[in-house]
């Protein structure tokens, strides 16, 4: 990884002009071979480039998971335009506040999309085939800042979701270093699982096109927890990422006796990954491939740390060591670089890192550092870890996920935990409500059982004090049906959860569903 490789553009081409007859992309029964994929790829380009789009604008795509996805998204970056993935689902407040804050030039509609309109940003639509049809598209506009690639917001579970400029060459190189870690080739089949709206999605769609390998894309239209994994193995995937809350969910709703002997590598990133989660992927799913845990921000392209569990520790695995290209450490709250052991903010400086926040200059120079020896990116994460004397880092949650009680201060990541390592506990999300007239915060524990458990375990609260200080033992014991996820991640999104008024007792079962019940 060198920082020099070609663009991602350039090496999906490279793959249809050497092996133009392989399947690049299926869904269902249409296939899409490197040859059609590249005609695709042309066409869609060419049409940017008459209709005026420059180099350096911000070119929206519209699309569901499809052929036509996969199309627009590799001719945006081969037009050297700034890719914005927008999910056709997103409300429209949400996808017009995105248009508007990342100043989209165009929207390129790609499938059978029917989106609304938005003021200021004319339609480029790409229907089906290698065919495209032109609507309108607007006037020129300045180029963005030289080497911008993509744009990508946030999930917004730890707040207002923030618009991220990502670069050209720091995706390429991130695919490059991928690419050689995990050993991909031409007989690998990657799945595309994640909303178009994860920074994820770019690793799920353009790793197997810049491998020569098959993009497997699940077919049109929703598909429910339950299905997944039973699509994974009849679809013969290699490799597949998600995160935690979902993979909890395939396993809760997959039927009995999946198996998937294909799979070599399950890569799980966007929260933490605990043991308890690990031994159930195995155990359910008779699964004997590799699993890395992976951390990264969006704001420092993709990931950036980088761990193959092979006997998991009890509780949060760690997050591993950075990979190449990149350096983490831990700094106290005088920004000193702190010792081995002691936990403080997380810190990753990378010569491939993103441009920091579009339209806000002042949150970037908050959190980024710019102009290293090397061209380095410096981003301080927001997140809590410690680095063990053998190199490992290791996460201790968020800093606004910290709780003080009875002067005892904990996470609540640690919590959740805990809770998820006693029997009959398939997740848990853990919040706080402030104490009235001076009283120390309260904790609610929202408790998803396994399958087959409809009550809480007898003696938690005792089990959870062998693992925990007392002032960390939630108050409160909440029962529910499903967790709230966030759109386009489907990570735990804090907050939508329930907080049970004090009259309600321990135990009770909402009758809303929070669970997300489709990808």
């Amino acid at each position: 990884m060198t920082g020099r490789e070609p663009s991602v553009a350039a090496q999906v081409l490279g793959w249809c002009a050497r092996t133009p007859d392989a399947i690049a992309v299926s869904q269902g029964e249409r296939r899409w071979t490197y040859r059609e994929l590249g005609q695709a790829v042309g066409g869609v380009a060419a049409e940017l480039q008459a209709a005026g789009v420059r180099p350096g604008q911000v070119v929206a795509v519209t699309a569901h998971r499809s052929l036509a996805l996969a199309a627009a998204w590799v001719a945006v970056l081969l037009h050297r335009g700034v890719l914005l993935p927008l999910d056709p689902a997103l409300p429209p407040a949400a996808r017009s506040g995105m248009l508007t804050r990342a100043g989209a030039r165009v929207d390129l509609l790609a499938g059978n999309i029917d989106a609304p309109a938005h003021p200021g940003v004319p339609v480029l639509r790409v229907c089906g085939q290698p065919r495209v049809f032109l609507r309108r598209v607007g006037p020129a506009a300045d180029p963005g800042p030289v080497g911008a690639g993509y744009v990508f917001f946030t999930s917004g579970s730890t707040g207002v979701p923030k618009a991220i400029l990502g670069r050209h060459r720091s995706l390429a190189a991130f695919l490059t270093w991928l690419r050689s870690a995990l050993g991909v080739t031409p007989a690998d089949r990657i799945a595309h699982l994640s909303g178009p709206g994860f920074d994820v999605s770019l690793r799920e769609v353009f790793l197997p096109l810049t491998s020569g390998a098959r993009l497997c894309l699940p077919p049109p239209g929703p598909v429910s927890p339950g299905a997944v994994l039973p699509w994974l193995a009849e679809s013969g995937v290699t490799l597949v990422h998600t995160v935690p809350t979902v993979a909890r969910a395939w396993l809760r709703f997959a039927p009995t006796g999946v198996h998937l002997p294909q799979l070599r590598a399950v890569l799980f990133s966007g929260e933490p990954l605990t043991d308890t989660l690990i031994t159930r992927w195995r155990t359910q799913l008779d699964y004997q491939g590799v699993i890395v845990n992976q951390y990264g921000p969006t704001e420092t392209t993709l990931i950036r740390c980088w761990h193959p569990v092979t006997m998991p520790v009890p509780g949060i695995q760690p997050l591993g060591r950075p990979i190449p290209g990149s350096e983490a450490w831990i700094e106290d709250p005088s920004d000193v670089h702190a010792p081995a052991g002691t936990v403080g903010e997380i810190v990753i400086r990378t010569a491939y890192g993103t441009s920091g926040y579009l339209g806000d200059d002042a949150l970037t120079a908050a959190k980024f550092t710019f102009g290293g020896p090397g061209g380095e990116v410096t981003y301080r994460t927001g997140d809590l870890g410690s680095i063990d004397e053998d190199g490992l880092l290791h996460f201790h949650g968020r800093t606004d996920d910290q709780v003080k009680i009875h002067g005892v201060r904990f996470h609540l990541h640690g919590v959740e935990a805990a809770l998820e390592a006693q029997p009959g506990i398939d997740q848990a999300a853990v919040t706080t409500e402030p104490g009235v007239d001076g009283s120390p915060p309260r904790l609610t524990a929202h408790l998803l059982l396994c399958a087959g458990h409809d009550r809480i375990p007898a003696g938690l609260r005792a089990a959870l004090l062998d693992r925990l200080p007392a002032a960390a033992v939630p108050s409160r014991l909440l029962v529910v049906d499903a967790l709230p996820r966030t759109l386009a991640s489907g990570k735990l999104d804090r907050h939508r959860l329930t907080t049970p008024t004090p009259s309600e007792p321990h135990g009770i079962r909402p009758a809303a569903s929070h669970l997300k019940d489709t990808l």
